[in-house]
């Protein structure tokens, strides 16, 4: 005999593991609203709750399957009508009370739960509204209409982007519990299927649109969908034939139902459906199917001679000269308007680039003179279909027609802005193609602008500053983009997770495709690998003309200047009470503090570099490096090239005591800024940034001053004192001994070690009372090396840090 579970494996094609996985998931998170009832119930009465109370007692024996729902007692339905009677009146509080009182005496009540979500609604408790809900569909699992309204509800609240998350993940459940109630249920599973789409779950996604398709071959909506879900999933190779059968069999339905001419509504379609071919790279076979579907379109289904015309497209010729060749073509007054001119632009489009694929670069050229477009005509286009604009001009520019593919590339960034970096990064090697060095680097700049973490742009940049003789520069750059190769070979694995787990929203991938090439996938998913890698910095314009970088220093002076102007009266207003400005504050204090550490000149090389990302020294090599690519090659030889500095130069006279400031703002002050922002950072606990502040300004070599050192470690210890970091505050009080013998860091170190609430040991241990010993030897040393006129003298010194030590013991 086959049971449910048999039953529900063979009705949902394969899916039903997948439902089961969820179902366990689900059981899970009933579990855990159990125990939150009890504590709900027990918060509200002040009295413990059993699991008996919540769950219907304790049982001998656990009957398989759910049990039939008892009727209510009488006292429970008289308490479940004034329960109704406070509801519809508007006396939330006391229906809240009531229903509570009911469910506290049987926590199974199925109208209590649903009333008291209806109450935790009108009051705008959306959460608790959807946890009441989910444990009112859980008494009645087999009811697939309130799983439904759980999912509903639940798709339905709008809150931030981690609670949207957690409902969504609720959603699938309920979705899933309906399904496991009901396999054949397809609302449940088109909404299942939805969810897993947004989730970025596109395999579950898949199989569910597969599945209802089964049923609904001739709904167009769903094809898409599914065609979209295989378009963006990661193993487009599996994916995409499912999509490709779906749409056959729907433009099969439609030709037998529309013979003679299709609907206008579907040249959409036809352009998904080539598509679908194109991610193969089937070119030949996207191009086939492409004139063979328009031709239904138009109402020429019966022209099959054209379909030995494959080498070129005169088919869709805007004059009949090619035509006129072919055999069994008779032109005809009433059929031209049903060539040429009647292929959507868009079509004609794709014509041009899967020739350009193929190599027949003459009749996609062809293509583009029929169109015979001027500017507004580009224009319009580029806004309608930006993906088709980039794909074409990429083809283009690989054929090297640069000029044309300037003029689309420069048209797709005039619509997009300077937002996709992917378009930039192009079109700058358009130009460098074209010898315009100076354009080009302003096209990489503004690409690494838009894509921090974009290692072509980079690689490009360093290749024309190494020919321009701006040697340093070529090398932080080819530093930079090795950083961010060893990072992203390190976190491979973690993005391609991240990857898959990215909600997507939106109409099909052709309409919301983001232009990024393949090199660049960081920038498609979560970047939080890359954060922090390579810090933003300013990037002056090297090749541009003297008055042209003239006139930007001098507006990025005037914009820092303003900025650390805004910083202080920021500071002002946060000390006078306003900490509603803090976060402005932080973002003004960051952009000066990552200004100033960008800047080469204010550290030593192994410094700038370890600022930059990179963990590698300029003079390693391993046996990876023996494979050298054209970035590690060119780094290697501006390294040895002398631009690097060989050690670690401690950075002092260099010339920086002739100098008081940066940007015409003290370095007093910038250090202010730079240990105001650390402390800012701690309050808020993010003590690693707090602690990379604080060693950037240690680093430089303009903090190197004794006072400028004391203040840095002061900084320092209030950060790790607010981050609650013993040990950080021990060791700084240690070095502040070290480095202050003659002082009272001895009772900087019994402070720090109490207020940072360290454990006794370590204050009275060994090596503490050891270190703290020699610090006194070594004091008495200076004092009898200072003073020896006399025994006397000396022994009172002696007796001196006798009761220094007694007074420390005493403190600890």
């Amino acid at each position: 005999m086959s049971g449910p579970r048999d039953t529900l494996f063979r009705t949902s094609d394969d899916g039903g593991s997948e439902v089961d996985s969820d179902l366990e998931e689900l059981r899970d998170d009933i579990a855990k609203l159990d125990e939150s009832v009890r504590e709900f119930l027990t918060s509200h009465y002040g009295t413990e709750i059993t699991r008996g109370n919540v769950r219907g007692g304790t049982k001998n024996r656990v009957a398989r399957g759910p049990r039939k729902a008892a009727k209510p007692r009488g006292d429970i339905t008289a308490r479940l009508s004034k329960v109704n009677q406070a509801f519809l009146s508007g006396d939330y509080d006391q229906a809240l009370d009531l229903a509570t009182e009911v469910i506290r005496i049987n926590a199974e009540t199925h109208q209590a739960w649903t009333t008291l979500a209806s109450i935790f609604r009108e009051r705008g408790e959306s959460r608790r509204a959807l946890s009441a809900m989910v444990y009112a569909a859980h008494l009645r699992p087999k009811d697939v209409s309130g799983w439904l309204k759980c999912a509903t509800f639940a798709l339905e609240i709008n809150e931030n982007v981690h609670h949207a998350d957690e409902n969504l993940y609720t959603a699938r459940l309920c979705y899933s519990a309906s399904l496991r109630a009901d396999p054949t249920h397809l609302g449940a599973r088109l909404g299942k299927a939805a969810v897993c789409h947004r989730q970025g779950h596109l395999a579950a996604a898949i199989t569910e649109y597969k599945f209802v398709l089964q049923r609904q071959p001739h709904d167009l909506e769903l094809v898409r969908k599914l065609a979209e879900a295989c378009l963006d999933s990661k193993n487009v190779s599996a994916a995409v034939p499912s999509a490709v059968q779906a749409y056959k069999q729907f433009f099969n339905l439609e030709m037998k139902s529309r013979p003679l001419v299709g609907g206008d509504d579907l040249w959409h379609d036809v352009g998904i459906f080539v598509d679908l071919f194109a991610s193969l790279g089937q070119y030949g076979e996207a191009i086939f199917e492409l004139k063979t579907r328009s031709r239904w379109l138009v109402g020429r289904p019966a022209d099959h001679f054209w379909d030995r015309w494959q080498d070129d497209d005169r088919e869709w010729d805007v004059d009949e000269l090619r035509r006129l060749s072919a055999h069994h073509y008779f032109p005809s007054p009433v059929k031209s308007s049903l060539y040429g001119s009647a292929l959507p632009h868009d079509l004609r489009f794709r014509l041009a680039i899967y020739r350009f694929k193929l190599g027949h670069e003459s009749e996609a050229l062809n293509h583009l003179d029929l169109l015979g477009w001027d500017d507004s005509n580009r224009k319009e286009f580029v806004k309608d279909y930006p993906f088709l604009t980039y794909d074409l001009a990429s083809e283009l520019a690989r054929y090297d027609r640069q000029p044309l593919a300037i003029q689309y590339f420069q048209l797709l960034r005039e619509s997009e802005g300077d937002s996709d970096p992917a378009v930039l990064l192009q079109l700058g090697r358009s130009h460098l193609a074209l010898g315009k060095q100076s354009s080009a680097e302003e096209c990489f700049l503004a690409a690494i602008e838009a894509d921090q973490h974009s290692i072509d742009a980079r690689i490009e940049l360093a290749n024309i500053y190494e020919k321009a003789r701006e040697d340093e520069e070529a090398l932080i750059l080819a530093a930079e983009a090795m950083a961010l190769r060893e990072a992203g070979a390190q976190s491979a694995s973690a993005l391609m997770s991240d990857e898959a787990a990215k909600p997507d929203h939106g109409p099909v991938r052709r309409g919301r495709h983001r232009i990024y090439s393949s090199e660049e996938p960081a920038a498609l998913a979560s970047d939080s690998w890359q954060k922090s890698i390579v810090p933003r910095r300013y990037r002056p314009k090297r090749l541009a003309g003297p008055n042209r970088r003239l006139e930007d220093e001098q507006a990025r002076v005037a914009k820092l200047t303003s900025q650390y102007e805004a910083v202080r009266d920021l500071k002002q207003q946060i000390l006078g009470g306003r900490h509603d400005v803090v976060p402005v504050w932080m973002t003004l204090s960051k952009e000066l503090v990552d200004d100033f550490r960008s800047l080469k000149r204010f550290y030593t090389w192994d410094k700038y570099l370890h600022f930059l990302g990179s963990k590698r020294r300029p003079y390693s090599t391993s046996a990876d490096e023996e494979q050298v690519s054209e970035l590690s090659e060119m780094y290697e030889r501006l390294s040895r090239s002398g631009v690097a500095p060989q050690g670690d130069q401690s950075g002092r006279g260099l010339g920086f005591t002739a100098l008081n400031g940066h940007r015409g703002i003290s370095f007093d002050d910038w250090l202010d800024l730079f240990l105001d922002y650390a402390i800012g950072l701690a309050l808020v606990h993010r003590r690693e940034e707090a602690y990379q502040i604080c060693k950037a300004a240690k680093d430089s070599t303009v903090f190197q001053s004794p006072e400028h050192c004391f203040s840095i470690h002061v900084a320092w210890t209030v950060c790790a004192i607010y981050t609650s970091d013993e040990e950080r505050c021990v060791a700084i009080a240690r070095h502040l001994m070290r480095d202050g013998a003659l002082t009272d860091s001895y009772r900087m170190f019994a402070l720090l070690s109490r207020l940072s609430q360290s454990p006794v040991a370590w204050y009275t241990s060994g090596p503490a009372q050891k270190f703290i010993l020699r610090q006194i030897k070594a004091t008495d040393a200076s004092h009898l090396k200072q003073r020896t006129e006399e025994t006397a003298v000396a022994a009172n010194s002696a007796g001196l840090n006798l009761r220094v030590l007694a007074e420390l013991l005493l403190e600890s």
